[in-house]
This record gives structure tokens, sequence and C-alpha cells, in this order.
């Protein structure tokens, strides 16, 4: 039986909430995975005492994800040019990694998404640079969110100005905005795999450090610890074992605070009922239940940890990418990791990689 005095409500940021997929007769954009907060209850704060004698701080969001379809677009790649050693942050005090950016004339917060095939730029960002979009026609959008009673979702498309990362200039670069889509407070916008998929990229959480780097090929002696990605709808997934069982496939995700997995791994996995905490999460389009919970062991390629929470819910992006689950933060944060990306489909994006993880610096 459950107790219901345990129940755990987190502040988690999930890095998918839009997936944008263009007819492939035209130039494409691929699928954009963007951000959406959604209220939890119930609404007070409480604190759950874990198996270690820590408080895990609750609070009261949680995101949903929502499927949009767009086609008849014809849009140009994002030109990229320099190379940069960037500052890095925590947004909210969470784990989730923000960078600072210059869109045009604008200073601006953003999160670095590797879920997220494409950038996205808030409505008060687009207000903020005087920019006029095309509307996307409603007969266009198809979805399909969290809840009931969905509200019909509009978006806009925008050509942007120049994006400059400190050395690194993006010219000719597209984003989305979702008028109905709510972002963490403080983030200009969301920059995903459009941008960092042309370069090595080098994240290190110790240090708060990200370096955008000249592609390269992995050395000799790394080949057998590097970690292979595949690429779908422009993010990248991999291979993933939980509690000993698997592999299963999950998408890999900076922007995502934590484990997500679905309710099928769950069963799989015969997660017990009284290990699960039951929250209700208000949803996109309403209510819906989902659970929280704990894994015994993660392990992606030679690397393997304990004790990580997950949530437990049902969602469409899991569905149309055909994965287990999502591997967030609350994993990647543990190591320094060496991202690569292989030479590009005929859509724009790294057909796979690899990835390197290193923990001899993360204390």
């Amino acid at each position: 039986m459950k107790n219901s005095t345990k129940r755990v409500i987190k502040t988690i940021i999930i890095g998918v909430v839009a997936f944008i997929i263009i007819s492939q007769s035209l130039a494409p954009l691929r699928p954009v995975l963007g951000k959406q907060d959604v209220e939890i209850a119930p609404k007070k704060p409480t604190l759950l005492s874990n198996s270690d004698n820590n408080y895990i701080a609750t609070a009261q969001h949680i995101p949903i994800g929502a499927i949009v379809q767009l086609e008849d677009l014809n849009l140009p790649r994002p030109k990229v040019t320099g190379i940069a050693t960037i500052p890095l942050n925590f947004l909210d005090s969470g784990k989730a990694l923000i960078i600072t950016a210059t869109l045009g004339k604008k200073s601006g917060n953003f999160l670095l998404d590797t879920g997220a095939s494409t950038t996205m730029i808030t409505t008060e960002t687009i207000k903020e640079l005087g920019l006029t979009g095309e509307p996307i026609p409603q007969e266009l959008l198809t979805y399909a969110v969290a809840g009931d009673e969905c509200p019909e979702m509009k978006a806009n498309l925008h050509r942007l100005p120049v994006l400059k990362i400190d050395n690194v200039r993006v010219e000719k670069l597209a984003g989305l905005e979702f008028t109905t889509t709510v972002m963490p407070e403080g983030l200009s916008g969301v920059l995903g795999m459009d941008i960092f998929s042309n370069f090595d990229v080098e994240i290190n959480p110790q240090t708060k450090e990200l370096r955008l780097l000249s592609p390269t090929i992995i050395s000799t002696e790394n080949i057998k610890d590097a970690i292979p990605l595949k690429s779908k709808l422009g993010v990248m997934l991999a291979e993933v074992e939980i509690n000993g069982n698997g592999p299963f496939i999950f998408m890999l995700d900076t922007g995502a605070e934590s484990i997500f997995i679905s309710q099928k791994l769950a069963s799989q996995l015969k997660i017990p009922a009284a290990e699960r905490q039951e929250i209700r999460v208000q949803g996109f389009c309403g209510i819906e239940m989902a659970e929280y919970a704990s894994l015994a062991k993660v392990k992606m390629g030679n690397y393997e940890l304990t004790k990580l929470e997950t949530v437990i819910l049902s969602s469409p992006v899991l569905k149309l990418l055909e994965v287990d689950g999502i591997l967030g933060q609350n994993f990647f944060n543990n190591y320094q990791q060496h991202w690569r990306f292989n030479q590009k489909n005929p859509e724009n994006f790294p057909a796979e990689g690899s990835l390197l993880l290193n923990r001899r610096e993360i204390r």
C-alpha cells in the first residue's frame, strides 16, 4: 500500500514540448523540442526524507509534452562559424544548464538543450526584438497533448537576427514561437541541435564551462569507451540499462532535469506500487496523473550511477520517437561530457555520433 504522506512533488524540466516535422519534398525544418512549465498539485511545497537521510526540496511545477506537426515550410539551415569557451549556469538552482547569448541587440539566457532539434524563442523576446513572424495556419497544426480541453495552439515562424555566443556566430537561423507555451521565467529561448550539432561540444558541470569546438574524429584509444549515438528526428538516442535490465532506447536530453520513463518500461522493470509516489499534474490540456520513483541502477556504456530519481508518465513524445525514456541531467551532471556528431544526413542533422564521459573532475 502506498504511503500517502510520502508524496514527492519535484520541480523538473523536461526538454520536450513540440515536434516539428516538415514535408520531405522541401528544405526541412526538423523537429523542435521546446519547454512548457505546467502546474502540479498540491500547491504547497513539502519535504521528504530519502534513504540517505537527506531532504529533497519539493515544489509545484512539472512539464508535459505536446506533439505538433507542421508541413509545407521551406527553411534554410543556419550558417555557423567560430569556436568558443562559455560560462554555464544552472537554471533556478536546478540541474538544467543555461548560457548567455545575444540575439540581434538583445542579450539573454538560453537553455542548452540536446533534446531540442530546433531553436525556440519566447514571445517576450520576439516582441522586444520587434520581429514579425509568419503565422502557421491552423490547418497545418495537428497535436496531441496531455489532458483534455485543449485550447487551439498558435505558432509563428521567425527568421531571426544573428545569434552570437561569445565568438560563435549563427546566421540564417529560424526560430519558432509558440504563443501558448510557457517557458521557465528568465529564459529568452532554447538552443538545440540545429546549432550544437555543428560542433564538438564539451560540457563540464563541475567547472560550469561549455566549449564549442571544431568537429574532430574520436581517437583510437577512446573508441572502446565511447557511447554510440543514433539520430532520430534531429535528436540523439542511445542504449541504456536500467536496474540490470535492457538495453532500452533513451533520448539524451541536457534540457531535462530528471530521467523520464514510459509507463510500459516501468511495468517491464516491475517497479513495486509501494515504491511509486503519485503526483497529480495539471498538463497543457488538463489534469494527468504521473508517478515518481527511484531507479537502483542506470548504466549507459561503461558508466553507471545508482539511486536516481525518475518520473513515470505517458507522453506522445516517447511514442513518436519510439523510445523507452529520456535521460536527463540527474545523470549527465555527474560527468564531464564530450559530444561528437558525425556527417550530416540529407536533413542536415547528424545521422549518428558518440559521447565520452569522464567522472574524474566531478565531485
